[in-house]
């Protein structure tokens, strides 16, 4: 009976793009296109150059280098500051954690008190920094009108309280 040859299955410029992203380690297209040659990566070259992703990512978010060396990828680290971030200012909010220092903030905001180093801020801190960074829009959100609306109602009743009557 003849083998049946296996043909390996190559990857392309935007497979590799979506490996770098998972990690969120900025490459460049251009150094992706030349990773990626003519003929695309083979499986044994992919698992490579996932392995540097890995490693570059723990030099990257070393608050996260233990859980990145044991295979979570960072995008999936990353998960709960884009929810919140999306819980705060809308579905449509997508936080780009490599190119935007803004958002970056949310990886290196905090601070160790032990060492006194960088540490990712807590859910609760990032969610304050989206509120309080006025390029993240907060102010024109549902929640920040009816916060407004609300003060603004008891405002209103504190002012028509006649003196004396509580």
């Amino acid at each position: 009976m003849p083998e049946e040859k296996v043909e390996e299955k190559t990857m392309g410029v935007s497979d590799m793009k979506d490996l770098a992203h998972k990690y969120q380690v900025p490459m460049a297209e251009s150094t992706l296109r030349e990773i990626v040659g003519e003929g695309g990566v083979t499986p044994a070259k992919a698992n490579a150059f996932e392995e540097y992703l890995k490693t570059t990512a723990q030099g990257l978010y070393p608050a996260f280098a233990p859980q990145i060396a044991a295979g979570i990828p960072t995008a999936h680290l990353l998960d709960p500051y884009r929810q919140i971030g999306k819980q705060t200012l809308g579905e449509q909010f997508e936080p780009d954690f490599i190119n935007d220092h803004k958002s970056a903030a949310a990886l290196q905001g905090g601070i160790d008190e032990k060492t006194g180093r960088p540490t990712p801020m807590t859910l609760d801190q990032w969610k304050s920094h989206l509120m309080s960074e006025p390029s993240f829009g907060w102010g024109y959100t549902p929640e920040a009108h009816a916060r407004v609306n609300s003060m603004l109602n008891n405002l209103k009743q504190g002012l028509e309280t006649p003196r004396g009557a509580q």
